[in-house]
Formats: structure tokens, C-alpha cells, sequence
């Protein structure tokens, strides 16, 4: 049984504790890839290096970083350093892992238009460097796993003109997910799951299952919206959204924390509807 852990990249994301409870659950016999965003460390990056980061809104209100040729190099170079870094810490842990970066199994096309909103407008962008997912280089993380080896999978990609290319981290871990048939995607982010009111911590809905996704989509702000569509995407049982700010985040998730999309319609007795 095989499950993907999706760790963001986003401020506020934890990743000591996150990497700590994964490796006791490796130890403990369980097999994960784990897939990790980017973003901050771009973010910071960017800063660093005088290029800021400016931001694609599409007009259903999902986000992207805009990747024109400067940044592809400086989110790459950020990715490159994030991996290193989650996989340096995995073995600290004593976990075999290995980072892979993303051209090495995630294959796309890349995207020859985004049309966003910008001052209330619609606009054509041309230049961007991010791709649609074609592909996943499934034996290769099969034959990792077998080893007993964690991959740990930044999110890039090889285009069809063999040019890297930005793709989102929850949509990789989706993709995967389907790929490999796993039993279950956690995302852990810096949020507590999908809340109805984005400012109150307490209205978090505990779980739904896929048939009412849409229902849920409208609650749904940012990010969020990107992780309810890899929910859709990856066709497994259960994909859960949580906080990566616990003592024992994926410990948390699994046993019932955060938010639970289920794929069968039996769900337990504490869903709410909307």
C-alpha cells in the first residue's frame, strides 16, 4: 500500500515536525513519496536577487506564480534547494531517501496561453514557462519503493522541447497519487483543512465525499481551490487536507484531523453539509 504526502511550500508551512512523523512512519513499515512546493523559497529568492515574484489570477479565481524566463531560473534554483534540503533531512531521520528533481520523471506541455485577470481586465500571457502534466515516470518511483527508498519529488518538469517548466506541486501529488493507485493524498499546508469562513479556525468542514465537491468548491478561496481540483484528479479513496503545524501532523491527519474527501459515498457520521 502506497500513499503521497504533498508538504507546501507556502510561509507558515512546518516541515521539521512533518518529516520527523513521516520517517516513524516509514520506519514503521509504511511506503510514501513525498512531494514538496516551492513557493516561499522562490518568493525569498526572488527578493534576493531583485526579480519579485508577480502573481496569475484566471478569471475562476485560481492562482499561479507568473514564470517568464528569469523566473523559471530562480524557481528552479529554489526547488533545487528545497529538495535538498527535505531529503538531507529525511536521512537525518534515518530514512533511505532519495530527491528527484521534477524533469527527471514529470513530463508536461507546456501552456502556450494563460489568460488572467489583471486590473479587471482579461489578459493573454505568452511567455510563461508552467505546463500541464502529461506524464510520470511511474517505474522509476515504483523501483525506488521496492528498494526501500522515499522519493522525494520537487515540482518541475521536462516540456516536449526538453525546456523545464513550472507545474503545481498539488497537481504532481495528484497525478502521482493516480499513478501509483495509492490508497491515500495527504496535503499538509498552513491552514487547518477547507474552512467556511477563511478567518475563523473553528468552522472547518471535517469531510465530504467527491459527488459534492462542487458543493464545497464555493468555500474555496486561493490555493484552496488548486488542492480541491488535485482531490479530483488523483482517483483515490481518501485525500486529506490538514495543518502541518502539530506536533505530529501526518499522525493527526490520518487518524481524523482536518478535512477528509472521500471517494465512496458512505462517509461518517460528522460530515455538514453546506
Amino acid at each position: 500500500m502506497i500513499r503521497v504526502l504533498k508538504l507546501g511550500g507556502g510561509a507558515g508551512v512546518e516541515h521539521t515536525a512533518v518529516l520527523r512523523n513521516l520517517a516513524e512512519r516509514i520506519q514503521a513499515g509504511e511506503k510514501w513519496v513525498l512531494v514538496h512546493g516551492a513557493s516561499d523559497a522562490a518568493n525569498t529568492l526572488s527578493e534576493q536577487v531583485g526579480y519579485p515574484t508577480r502573481t496569475l489570477v484566471t478569471a475562476n479565481g485560481h492562482t499561479s506564480r507568473y514564470t517568464d524566463a528569469r523566473m523559471i531560473e530562480i524557481f528552479s534554483a529554489a526547488a533545487g534547494l528545497v529538495n535538498q534540503r527535505l531529503s538531507a533531512q529525511l536521512a537525518g531521520f534515518g530514512i533511505n531517501a532519495v530527491g528527484l528533481s521534477g524533469p527527471t520523471i514529470i513530463h508536461a506541455r507546456r501552456k502556450s496561453a494563460i489568460r488572467a485577470v489583471q486590473n479587471g481586465r482579461t489578459v493573454v500571457i505568452r511567455d510563461d514557462f508552467s505546463g500541464t502534466i502529461t506524464g510520470i515516470n511511474v517505474r522509476l518511483l515504483r523501483q525506488l519503493l521496492d528498494a526501500g527508498i522515499t522519493p522525494v519529488v520537487a515540482p518541475l518538469a521536462m516540456g516536449e522541447e526538453f525546456e523545464r517548466l513550472n507545474v503545481d506541486g498539488d497537481l504532481v501529488a495528484a497525478e502521482i497519487a493516480r499513478e501509483l493507485k495509492a490508497e491515500t493524498l495527504v496535503i499538509l499546508s498552513n491552514v487547518p483543512g477547507l474552512l467556511r469562513d477563511i478567518d475563523d479556525r473553528t468552522s472547518l468542514i471535517p469531510e465530504f465525499s467527491f459527488v459534492e465537491i462542487e458543493r464545497y468548491d464555493a468555500f474555496a478561496n486561493g490555493r484552496m481551490k488548486k488542492k480541491l481540483l488535485a482531490a479530483q484528479r488523483a482517483e483515490v479513496e481518501r485525500v486529506i487536507l490538514a495543518d502541518s503545524r502539530l506536533e505530529a501532523p501526518l499522525d493527526a491527519a490520518v487518524n481524523g484531523g482536518g478535512t477528509h474527501i472521500w471517494q465512496t459515498q458512505e462517509i461518517t457520521a460528522n460530515v455538514h453539509f453546506a
